[in-house]
C-alpha cells in the first residue's frame, strides 16, 4: 500500500539536493594523516590540525521495504529491498570496509582520533517504522551500527512511524539516534526565531529528556539549510550535523554541513560507489 506521505518526502530528496549543492562546495584533497591534540572545539581542533578532509561516505537511507507493485516512480527510486540492503551490508563486510558512528568523525576532526580503512557511516531518515522491522535485524546480523534521524513530532504519532518504546529497543541494541527537527519542515525558509529555536534546540531537549541520552547529530529536514541554521544548530549542541549534498569527502569546517549519499536501490549501483 503506498504511502502518500512518502512521496512528498521522495521529492524533499531531490530539492535538498539542489539546495546544499549550491551552498558548499568543496575540493577533494588528501587524507590527513591523525595528530593527537586535546581541543575542545572544532575552532580550536582547526587552529591546531588545519581544515582536514577526508573520505567518510554517509550513507543516507529513508526508505526500506518490500517493493509493492502499486509504488510510484518517486518511491522505487528511494526505497530499497530488505534482499538488496541485506546485499549491500555484506558487500561492505566482504570488502574491507567499516562502519563508524558519527562520534568516531567528530573524534577525528576534534582530537586527531584515527579511523579505520575505509571507514562509512549509515543513517536513516524520517522515522519509518519500516526501518525497525526490515533494517535493524540486517544492522544487527553484520553487526552493524547506525543513526536514524528522526523529527520529534512524529514519534507514536502514527501506525507507520517509530514509537519510543522501539527508539529504546535500537539505542540498546547500540544504534544511535539524532535530531531531524520537531516537524519536518525547510529550515531555511524559517524567519521566525523562536520557531527555529524550537525546531532545533527543542528537539534535542525532547530526545534528551524520552531516551536518556545525549543527542550529538542533527539531519536538516529536505537538506535544506543556510547560515543560520548552522549557527542555530551549533548554538543547541549539537556536535554535527548532515546536509544532502552528494559527497563523500568531509572537511573539518563543515561539520555542521556534512555531504552524503543516498543510498542506491541496486546492487551494481552501490558497487560504483564502493569500489571492491
Amino acid at each position: 500500500m503506498i504511502r502518500p506521505i512518502a512521496i512528498v518526502f521522495m521529492a524533499g530528496i531531490l530539492v535538498g539536493f539542489l539546495v546544499g549543492l549550491s551552498f558548499f562546495h568543496l575540493p577533494l584533497a588528501a587524507i590527513n594523516k591523525p595528530k593527537a591534540v586535546s581541543a575542545t572545539s572544532i575552532s580550536e581542533a582547526r587552529a591546531v590540525l588545519g581544515d582536514r578532509n577526508i573520505d567518510v561516505p554517509i550513507l543516507v537511507y529513508h526508505i526500506v521495504r518490500p517493493a509493492y507493485p502499486s509504488d510510484s516512480a518517486m518511491v522505487r527510486a528511494a526505497a530499497v529491498t530488505p534482499e538488496v540492503f541485506d546485499t549491500q551490508m555484506k558487500y561492505l563486510q566482504s570488502n574491507g570496509y567499516h562502519v563508524i558512528p558519527f562520534s568516531a568523525l567528530v573524534n577525528y576532526f576534534t582530537n586527531g582520533s584515527p579511523l579505520p580503512s575505509r571507514p562509512v557511516i549509515i543513517n536513516f531518515d524520517d522515522a519509518w517504522e519500516d526501518q525497525y522491522v526490515y533494517a535493524l535485524p540486517i544492522l544487527e546480523k553484520y553487526h552493524n551500527t547506525a543513526t536514524f534521524f528522526v523529527p520529534t513530532n512524529w514519534i507514536g504519532s502514527k501506525s507507520s512511524f517509530l514509537t519510543w518504546a522501539q527508539l529504546h529497543q535500537m539505542l540498546a541494541l547500540g544504534m544511535a539516534v539524532g535530531s531531524h527537527s520537531r516537524s519536518h519542515i525547510p529550515l531555511a525558509d524559517v524567519t521566525d526565531p523562536g520557531v527555529l529555536v524550537s525546531e532545533v534546540q527543542d528537539s534535542k531537549h525532547i530526545l534528551e529528556k524520552e531516551l536518556g541520552t545525549t543527542t550529538n547529530e542533527f539531519a536538516y529536514p529536505y537538506g535544506s539549510f543556510s547560515s543560520t541554521t548552522i549557527a542555530a544548530v551549533d548554538a543547541a549542541g549539537y556536535k554535527a550535523a548532515r546536509t544532502e549534498i552528494f559527497g563523500r569527502y568531509q572537511l573539518t569546517s563543515n561539520i555542521f554541513a556534512l555531504r552524503a549519499i543516498n543510498a542506491p536501490t541496486t546492487t551494481a549501483q552501490f558497487e560504483k560507489i564502493f569500489p571492491k
